[in-house]
């Protein structure tokens, strides 16, 4: 099996032009058999970018995911109050926190964490059964199976929670329906009770009546729209507008891009706001594959945030025994390096760039 590890190295810039460009490394989550290896380039990449004359390397920036900043601050507290109470069998005050939860997560639906919700509906029914209200514990999940009918509950809870879950479908089902017309804005990507249903203007039939939530994202994690929707009727109609959702990382944060190995017009709008964010002159991308056991080949291109375009690095072959031995981070420091120096002059790599068809370097030239 082929396994993959992507990495981006930002060359930061202050305000005014330095005769030492300033570097900074984080990584993206990858497959967690190669960390090791992983963690190993990245120490000897930035020793050999830190020996560079050229350069000056800053400590490494933490990544944070979208879904982690989106979610408001009061949401998580309560979440966490809620499973503290369960934790310690304080049941009653559990149920009042998961509800308290999921009424302010869903009261705007293009920050919520449906899965979370979902989750929190179960314990909810859970905590309600401990406590000895068997009535609010079908409530919750009724509620759940309007909003998530595929929802698959733990195998962990006793067969009555999905007996109970199967009736609640079951009821769902035979409620009048209708239809939710999404006519702005033009190319947005709709999500309906958190599961993505199409690109806007789209028209979502065959709905149970009753409450829907309706969010919808634009080009970046940020610019989002979110609605509650009543559908008392045959059909209703969501007019939205755009706006950029107000965020504040965390300090030496950055927002995860959620980039792949295909690299299109799409990972360049992820990376535009990231360089921003960052002051980055260059983003460097990476992407490590394992072709066999402790044989690897390192993809790489830059992102010219100025020019807005990558420009491709030639890739480079190596054998888990060279990792360590200062060969592999200079032969990329040297790289990297050249690249920035020719970068206004470089021709623009086509697009997309898929490195999961581009053609690795044969095993045999891997071979030490």
């Amino acid at each position: 099996m082929r396994k993959h590890f992507i990495f981006i190295v930002g060359c930061l810039w202050g305000g005014t032009v330095l005769s030492q460009p300033r570097l900074t490394a984080f990584f993206i989550e990858g497959d967690p058999s190669i960390q090791e290896t992983v963690d190993q380039v990245k120490r000897e990449l930035m020793g050999a970018l830190s020996q560079a004359s050229e350069v000056e390397v800053l400590p490494i920036l933490r990544v944070i995911k979208p879904s982690e900043i989106l979610i408001l601050p009061v949401v998580s507290t309560t979440f966490r109050e809620a499973y503290s109470a369960m934790e310690e069998k304080r049941f009653a005050e559990a149920r009042g926190f998961f509800k308290k939860a999921i009424t302010i997560a869903l009261a705007q639906p293009e920050r919520a964490n449906f899965g979370q919700i979902f989750d929190a509906y179960v314990a909810w029914a859970v905590a309600s059964i401990q406590d000895g209200d068997e009535e609010e514990a079908r409530a919750a999940l009724r509620a759940l199976a309007k909003l998530a009918p595929n929802y698959v509950l733990p195998k962990d809870l006793p067969p009555v929670f999905k007996r109970e879950f199967e009736r609640a479908k079951h009821s769902a089902n035979k409620l009048p329906r209708g239809s939710i017309s999404i006519e702005t804005p033009e190319g947005a990507l709709v999500f309906l009770n958190g599961q993505p249903v199409g690109i806007a203007p789209v028209v979502l039939p065959n709905l149970p009546r009753g409450t829907h939530y309706i969010s919808m994202e634009g080009d970046h994690f940020d610019i989002r729209f979110g609605q509650v929707v009543e559908l008392r009727s045959a059909q209703a109609q969501v007019r939205g507008i755009l706006k950029k959702t107000v965020i504040r990382l965390p300090p030496n944060y950055v927002a995860d891009p959620a980039l792949t190995p295909f690299l299109d017009a799409e990972a360049l709008d992820r990376l535009e706001p990231l360089a921003e964010n960052l002051g980055a002159a260059f983003v460097l991308v990476g992407f490590i594959k394992e072709l066999e056991p402790g044989y690897f080949n390192l993809s790489m291109t830059l992102f010219h945030a100025q020019r807005r375009c990558f420009l491709s690095l030639a890739p480079i072959g190596f054998s888990k025994n060279l990792v360590g031995k200062s060969f592999l981070g200079k032969r990329v420091s040297d790289a990297i390096m050249q690249r920035v120096r020719l970068a206004d002059k470089e021709k623009p790599a086509s697009l997309p760039l898929d490195w999961r068809a581009r053609g690795a370097i044969e095993y045999s030239s891997l071979r030490d």
